[in-house]
């Protein structure tokens, strides 16, 4: 019988500590679980070797600005974007050649699947965008401004991009 409170009071403490879980991390947790469940692209991928997203992103969108920081490691990007109208959200995709399938799991509540292209481009302006497509967004084009917010070029600017990306 005693083994059965203790074991029961393990039980209790454990599902007080699950439930104290912080919104971001089961936001997290749960935006992993789609992408391993098929809300990302469902299987891995294979990036093109010269495509690297790693940055900070930013361009007009819905006359608003869309802005964030993406992190790639090999097949796997993530970040946190803001994306006017839809709002705040984690972003988990995966990059299959210049194909990124991805999930947005927004700090408002909800998640949903997107997909898009990274493209080089030489505009003058921009060097690498992004071409994309969510529901409640529709289409955009989000362009690499640099490293991070702190050494990012403002939208507008001629971007330095090393080493010089082709150019289709």
């Amino acid at each position: 019988m005693r083994h059965m409170v203790l074991a029961l009071n393990k039980g209790i403490h454990m599902k007080k500590w699950l439930m104290g879980l912080s919104a971001g991390a089961a936001l997290l947790v749960m935006a992993v679980g789609l992408v391993g469940c098929g809300g990302g692209s469902g299987g891995g991928g294979l990036p093109a070797k010269d495509l690297n997203a790693t940055g900070f992103w930013e361009n007009p969108l819905n006359g608003a600005t869309a802005a964030g920081d993406l992190a790639q490691n090999g097949a796997n990007v993530t970040g946190r974007m803001l994306l006017p109208p839809a709002g705040m959200g984690t972003i988990i995709g995966t990059v299959n050649g210049y194909h990124m399938a991805f999930t947005v799991a927004w700090d408002g509540g909800g998640s949903e699947a997107g997909s898009g292209d990274f493209k080089f481009v030489d505009t003058g302006t921009d060097k690498l965008i992004f071409d994309g497509t969510a529901p409640s967004i529709g289409t955009f084009e989000i362009s690499w401004r640099g490293s991070d917010f702190d050494h990012h070029d403002p939208a507008g600017a001629p971007l330095s991009f090393t080493p010089p990306v082709p150019t289709w």
